[in-house]
């Protein structure tokens, strides 16, 4: 899809100098793939809260009688 926007010219040019891209459409992808990545890693953090962390798994399975190696 082409598109017409105005970009923080030196953020871009920095992006692409440390990612390594050619052109500002990689970089604006790569930026937009990355905030989604973000959000999705968020989101998947947030629904692990609430479930108990086993602090001394080997107790935890020894206690529940399953065999530790």
């Amino acid at each position: 899809m082409r598109t017409v926007i105005n970009l923080d010219e030196e953020a871009c040019l920095e992006v692409m100098g440390i990612l390594g891209f050619r052109t500002k459409t990689d970089a604006v992808n790569a930026a937009l793939r990355d905030v989604l990545r973000r959000r999705r890693l968020d989101r998947a953090f947030e629904a692990t809260e609430g479930i108990p962390v086993i602090e001394r798994p080997e107790e935890h399975y020894r206690e529940h009688g399953m065999e530790v190696d």
